[in-house]
């Protein structure tokens, strides 16, 4: 177990390393999973990153009911409230176009106090404004590069690269053998490196 060695607790309930941990996950790429859930018309009303920073709120706010293991398991964890919220706003706006419910709930009215921003509610540094900006950056050339990929190329690398998926449950998914999904990787991760590099150097 990841521990701070000087309070000997885990990393999701230390502040001092909750930052470092969250870094570690790789923010960009939980932006873009959470992306690939949204249909067109919830990406309309709400954006991918707006729904990482509320699941940031909340993993922190209930991180006492997380049972620590390691940190693949607390990604997908922070992972799974975010398609909770997906699920949550995509009701929601449902109910709201059909002439009922309540407009779905943004994070600035999920019961914060009146002038709270989400960098005084959660530790570290990773909702500065700068570091939002940086991993929202890095989102969109994540996203841009996937989309120049054949479709189940891209499927295949978002699949086992970002939601961290084994090949056999995706290959068993996608309805194809286990070394013709590999293949379909290599290859879109090999085009996929490419157009990220291209971006680089174009300074985009």
């Amino acid at each position: 177990m990841s521990m701070d060695h000087d309070t000997k607790s885990p990393m999701h309930l230390n502040p001092i390393s909750w930052d470092q941990l969250i870094e570690g996950l790789g923010p960009a790429s939980c932006i873009v999973v959470i992306d690939s859930w949204m249909g067109r018309q919830l990406s309309g009303q709400i954006a991918a990153e707006d729904i990482w920073q509320e699941a940031l709120y909340l993993s922190w706010r209930d991180r006492e009911q997380h049972e620590w293991r390691d940190v693949r398991a607390y990604r997908r964890w922070l992972l799974e409230i975010a398609r909770n919220r997906v699920h949550d706003h995509a009701r929601r706006f449902s109910a709201l176009k059909r002439g009922g419910g309540n407009r779905p709930a943004l994070f600035s009215e999920m019961g914060l106090e009146e002038g709270a921003t989400l960098s005084g509610l959660l530790p570290g540094g990773s909702t500065t404004p700068s570091r939002v900006a940086s991993t929202n950056e890095r989102a969109s050339q994540m996203r841009q590069a996937l989309a120049q990929l054949p479709e189940d190329q891209a499927t295949l690398l978002r699949m086992h690269l970002f939601e961290e998926r084994e090949m056999t449950e995706i290959a068993a998914e996608q309805e194809i053998g286990l070394s013709a999904a590999w293949y379909r990787f290599r290859q879109g991760s090999e085009a996929y490196a490419r157009i990220l590099g291209q971006q680089l150097s174009d300074g985009q």
